[in-house]
């Protein structure tokens, strides 16, 4: 037999190690469930080995849903085959595809519905059979009844119990992140509310200064919130009913007005009011502070002011002769008992008519400058019992005090205590009511010594009138200028001013 030349017999050996290297790449599975990568039928895929470095290893495990087992051994024939990787997985060497580093498989086709039915099957018949079968078993081994149980012919295949295990650890985690997003957003919800609280207690409103007394007198000229929460308690039920062409009233009888909706809680309404009243706030001023428009502003200050004359204007201040008598101090019983009224008007600037003919009735000889001017009174005791109307600058106190209606008020055998302006003599002739005024200075150039002590009394009895008219002129409002557009509201707010002085206190604490 003819020897076989050394060259073709290497050839050979080297075609035979080729044609073996090439079936045992063909023999590779990918250990992926439900993936059907195979060398022989796909031998445009590529397989890799699980890694060895520990964290990576257990990265590629949880990824493939496959835990190291009886029926799950990791070899090196256990290989994941290049469909479960991205592109960006991989690396080109000039000989091969390589996977980059740390790598982990992430492209898997699990199907939902198969998915949907393993979890149903799981938690409504494989679950509760499984459980009673351990059961049953524990229960017989207590019993004695069987001593060797068959594994193989009672437990389920490891696969499927892996796969429940993981469909109840997804399960749990979702549980558990659905608690922890319920705690957070409970959390988030507490902090908008504080939030929220926090808001309402820097914007500009009542509730900001609702713990500060002095604030409270500052803007509204209440000693307190809750003499400012008793007033608006008196005059809410009404002032949920106002009319406005402005805006809707509550009330369903008021459904007819056109307008818009309320926006702005009504305390708050009352005390953009009151800053306007008492610290005369310029309405700009207020619009900025509430964050409404400037009309806006205006048009409740004038529904306000229209309301609160009505509410106040209704509440009768004038006292019966008997009333007076009960609270009358000894002073004035003593000297004056038949007193009913202490009278002084006042007067407020305002801006100079354009009209010269106007502009002369408002000129005011005694200010020496464009006024109007009202009449005020109180009892004896220092409440105030009667407010006139505002009149032009030009007119006398006499004249006022006729056509103010007071004398139509009083009674035969009383009596007006006043200033010496107030020359009502033949104004008060034939009604049977007296006023008491200082003496005036005769011819002869010196009072006399009853004319002195008389005019000090009647000073110290009077006082009080102009005590009272300092507390309406602590109302800002009226320190200014009061321009001429403000003419079709101003009486209501001197009216307000005067009656808003009653909810200070008395005025008279002692009398010495």
């Amino acid at each position: 037999m003819k020897a076989e030349p050394k060259s073709k017999t290497r050839l050979l050996s080297v075609n035979n190690m080729a044609e073996g290297d090439a079936q045992g790449r063909n023999d590779k599975h990918c250990c992926v469930p439900l993936c059907t990568g195979n060398g022989r039928r796909h031998p445009e895929l590529s397989f890799h080995q699980i890694p060895t470095k520990p964290e990576i290893r257990k990265a590629w495990i949880r990824a493939i849903r496959r835990d190291p087992g009886p029926h799950f051994k990791i070899s090196d024939q256990t290989v994941v085959c290049s469909r479960h990787f991205k592109k960006d997985d991989f690396r080109w060497t000039p000989v091969r595809k390589t996977l980059q580093k740390d790598s982990v498989p992430s492209v898997f086709n699990w199907k939902e519905d198969h998915a949907l039915k393993s979890r149903r099957e799981i938690f409504k018949h494989e679950l509760p059979m499984k459980i009673q079968k351990l059961g049953d078993v524990e229960e017989s081994a207590e019993l004695g009844e069987k001593n060797e149980i068959d594994m193989s012919s009672t437990c389920p295949d490891h696969t499927d119990i892996d796969s429940q295990q993981e469909v109840l650890q997804q399960s749990h985690e979702k549980t558990d992140r659905i608690a922890k997003l319920e705690a957070l957003l409970k959390e988030k919800e507490e902090e908008i509310r504080n939030l929220h609280r926090k808001l309402e207690m820097e914007r500009f409103g009542i509730y900001r200064f609702s713990n500060d007394s002095s604030m409270i007198l500052f803007y509204t000229g209440f000693k307190s919130m809750e003499l400012f929460a008793t007033f608006f308690e008196f005059v809410r039920p009404a002032a949920h009913n106002m009319n406005s062409c402005y805006y809707k009233s509550s009330d369903n009888i008021s459904q007819a007005i056109v307008g818009r909706q309320r926006t702005m809680l009504l305390i708050d309404e009352l005390f953009m009011f009151l800053c306007r009243l008492r610290c005369g706030m310029m309405e700009q001023d207020l619009a900025v502070r509430f964050n409404y428009h400037l009309s806006t502003v205006s048009r409740k200050i004038i529904t306000w002011a229209n309301f609160l004359y009505f509410a106040l204007g209704s509440v009768n201040i004038w006292p019966s002769r008997k009333q007076i008598n009960d609270n009358m101090p000894d002073q004035f019983k003593q000297s004056y008992p038949s007193t009913r009224v202490i009278i002084d008007c006042t007067e407020i600037k305002v801006e100079r008519p354009s009209s010269l003919a106007l502009g002369s009735k408002c000129y005011s000889a005694y200010k020496s400058r464009h006024t109007w001017k009202g009449l005020v009174g109180i009892a004896p005791h220092g409440a105030l019992t009667f407010v006139s109307s505002l009149y032009t600058g030009c007119m006398s106190d006499v004249e006022i005090t006729k056509l103010s209606g007071l004398i139509d008020l009083m009674e035969c055998g009383d009596s007006i205590m006043a200033d010496k302006g107030f020359v009502l003599n033949k104004v008060l002739e034939g009604t049977g009511i007296s006023v008491n005024i200082p003496p005036f200075l005769h011819s002869n150039g010196q009072f006399t010594r009853k004319e002195v002590e008389q005019t000090q009394v009647i000073a110290k009895l009077r006082i009080h009138v102009e005590r009272h008219i300092r507390r309406v002129k602590e109302y800002h409002l009226f320190d200014n200028i009061i321009p001429l557009n403000m003419v079709g509201t101003i009486n209501q707010l001197w009216t307000i001013a005067n009656m808003l002085t009653l909810f200070k206190g008395p005025l008279v604490k002692e009398w010495k």
